[in-house]
């Protein structure tokens, strides 16, 4: 299901690949490889921007319904059955019912993508070269890594490592913080859990596939850092103009 989709990711990689070897000069300790992969992580994100922001969007909602919810745990809190049928019928008058949705989504789409470059690293002559032979005479390193196919010779304290932090990082600064309760709790909680199950699995990953996962993390941490700043002066702005 996933191959036209690797299909694509791959032809991306090669022509992004074949774009800077005509344009730069090789530097030594970041490899052509390792800036295509960086480059795949760019327009990822750029590509998930708009559902980002949907997310964001929800998840402000969301902490401005906080004395709301409060108040229904306080009157309803003897049984959670109807607290969450109360809190399912507030989200849906303020038009977030779809919210934990919403806020999954971004998470899937890149598990999807990850899954897909995956298939690409199992064969990356296919795509990166027009022969085999070629493709195993490019530089594959990136920093202390020699050879991006293969494992991160740092082990747990590498790209893995980087990748927990990362994700972990868009976990408590994301969305999915503010679902930790009510309806959507027991789906936050799988999706929290997430990290730490991959962080162990990634050990015996192709540290490309990491340097892409952890990578497009950081410029998820970056942009939902904007987004904070930018939605607490918009906030800010609100109130000093109700003030007057």
């Amino acid at each position: 299901m996933l191959q036209p989709i690797s299909d694509l990711f791959g032809w991306m990689m090669g022509y992004v690949y074949n774009s800077l070897a005509k344009i730069m000069a090789e530097p030594a300790q970041v490899s052509f490889f390792a800036m295509t992969i960086l480059v795949m992580a760019l327009i990822s994100k750029l590509i998930m921007i708009p559902l980002m922001a949907k997310s964001t969007q929800s998840s402000q909602k969301m902490q401005e319904l906080g004395p709301k919810v409060e108040a229904l745990k306080k009157k309803y809190g003897y049984d959670e059955r109807i607290l969450q049928e109360k809190t399912q019928e507030l989200y849906k008058s303020e038009g977030i019912s779809a919210m934990g949705c919403s806020s999954c989504l971004p998470m899937v789409l890149q598990l999807v993508l990850i899954f897909a470059l995956f298939a690409v690293l199992k064969d990356p002559a296919k795509y990166m070269t027009t022969t085999g032979s070629s493709f195993h005479s490019i530089a594959k390193n990136f920093f202390w890594i020699p050879d991006l196919l293969k494992r991160d010779p740092l082990s747990w304290f590498g790209l893995p490592l980087i990748y927990l932090i990362t994700q972990v990082g868009i976990m408590f600064f994301g969305p999915m913080r503010q679902q930790q309760t009510g309806p959507n709790k027991n789906m936050s909680l799988m999706f929290q859990f997430m990290p730490v199950i991959f962080y162990f699995m990634s050990i015996s990953w192709a540290s490309g596939l990491l340097l892409y996962w952890a990578s497009g993390n950081v410029l998820e941490l970056i942009y939902r850092g904007i987004s904070a700043l930018f939605f607490r002066s918009k906030k800010h702005t609100a109130v000093e103009g109700g003030k007057k």
